[in-house]
Formats: C-alpha cells, structure tokens, sequence
C-alpha cells in the first residue's frame, strides 16, 4: 500500500517537472541569439547606463551617458548655468541605424519634451 502511494506521487512529480523542462526549454529556446530579432529588440537588450566611475577619468572629465546602438546621450546639469543639458554623441553610431540613402549619412532622431516633438530629422 505505501509503495503504491509513494509511486503514484512520484509520477505526478516526474510529470510536473517534465512539464517545467519543456517549459523553459521552449521559453529559452525563444530568446536563443541564434533566433532573429528586430533590430530595436537587440539594440534595446544591450543598452547600458555608463555611470561617471565607470569611465575611469575624474567626476571633473565625465558625465554620465545611456549607450543604445551606438550613439551617447548624456543628460548632465551644467555646473555654470544650471541648465539640464542633453547632449547625442554619434561617432561610434551602429552603421545599420545609419540612412545610407542620405549622403550625409544621417541617423533618424525624433526628439521629444514632455510628450511634444522639439526635433525631427
């Protein structure tokens, strides 16, 4: 009798954990590198805060950034005016953000404040 217990207690927990391996195994089979992405799902997942330590300088020499594809945006306040202060770095841009059909070579920006675009291009 307690064997028969215990046996049918371990199936169910046999089934469950199958049940649970299949289930990560399909959820990270989903987000494998191998599996494409669009291009803004990959370029959001490797955005990193670069803090002012992070940078190795004096607090004197560096800002904070947000890198995402590429491009620096640091958001600073302005020791002399104490103004808030954005600035878009693009020199190590990803070259896919990049319109090549533009001779410029411009990247696309629609720059918002408070909800009302300041700057398209």
């Amino acid at each position: 009798m307690l064997a028969k217990s215990v046996m049918s207690r371990a199936r169910r927990l046999a089934t469950r954990i199958t049940k649970i391996r299949t289930s990560m195994t399909n959820w990270i089979g989903r987000n494998t590198p191998s599996a494409p992405q669009p291009l803004h799902h990959e370029l959001h997942a490797a955005a990193r805060f670069w803090p002012v330590e992070s940078a190795g300088f004096d607090a004197e020499d560096t800002l904070p950034a947000l890198e995402l594809g590429g491009v620096l945006v640091f958001v600073y306040f302005d020791s002399d005016s104490a103004e808030l202060r954005v600035s878009v770095d693009l020199d190590t841009v990803d070259q896919r953000l990049v319109r090549h059909d533009d001779p410029d070579g411009t990247v696309p920006m629609h720059i918002t404040v408070q909800g009302e675009t300041v700057f398209r291009a």
